[in-house]
């Protein structure tokens, strides 16, 4: 293995080495191997990440000491299918301030919610032109949050351009806030209105109902001139005929 070596007392010896993650992991238990060692206990630096971070509220700045030696495996949380799991991946990145390219990847992901991560992860990189083409390209997003957040971290930013491009974005995002605001007001005018007349329809059918029940009550109390019993009394024979003898 090849690179400097750098001795913090009290706590580990690192050495940077070129090569994948699997690849050194290889040749350090050979290296080991060779002087007489064996490996006794290892940390999952990625799975132990992994953990912390896919919980409701996680412990940024505790992850930020944890992920400062493991930043390969923060980038592959960043780009995990897991859109929750990637954005709390990148807002780690955002607050570490020294990941841009995790940052600038998730910029370009098909999920809004990664997108939103790294437009609010952008606002805490450092000025530089790689944040500035970062938060231009968000500042072009179809999502009005992610354009919202990326104006706001264009006001730090010393690029000209950028900034006048946020300034631009800024005045959109309000005229789609208002908007939705009234098309919003409309929806529910539209939706009292037809609740409204529902109502009053309904009352008047009720009215109407009612007002025939009460009719055919009325009538079936009402005599007909029929005579329900035979009169009593003189007989029919016996009644005069109107004819003088």
């Amino acid at each position: 293995m090849t690179g400097g070596e750098d001795r913090s007392p009290g706590y580990a010896i690192t050495a940077a080495v070129r090569g994948s993650f699997d690849d050194v992991l290889a040749a350090t238990r050979q290296a080991l191997a060779h002087q007489g060692f064996g490996v006794l206990t290892e940390i999952d630096i990625r799975a132990t990440l992994k953990a912390k971070l896919d919980v409701d509220e996680p412990d940024y700045p505790a992850l930020a000491e944890m992920a400062a030696g493991a930043m390969q495996h923060l980038r592959k949380l960043a780009a995990s299918p897991d859109e929750s799991l990637a954005s709390k991946a990148v807002s780690l990145a955002g607050i570490m301030g020294d990941a841009e390219s995790i940052v600038d990847a998730a910029s370009k992901s098909r999920h809004v919610l990664v997108r939103v991560a790294a437009a609010h992860a952008s606002s805490l990189m450092p000025d530089s032109p790689q944040a500035a083409r970062v938060v231009s390209r968000l500042l072009d997003d179809k999502d009005v949050g992610v354009v919202k957040l990326a104006a706001r971290a264009s006001t730090r930013l010393s690029d000209p351009k950028v900034a006048a491009k946020g300034q631009r974005a800024a005045v959109r995002v309000v005229k789609a806030a208002r908007a939705a605001a009234q098309e919003s007001r409309r929806d529910r005018s539209t939706a009292m209105a037809a609740k409204r007349a529902k109502k009053t329809s309904g009352s008047s059918t009720a009215a109407k109902t009612g007002g025939s029940s009460r009719s055919k009550a009325a009538a079936g109390n009402m005599p007909t001139g029929a005579m329900v019993k035979a009169p009593t009394g003189a007989k029919a024979g016996d009644m005069p005929t109107g004819k003088m003898k």
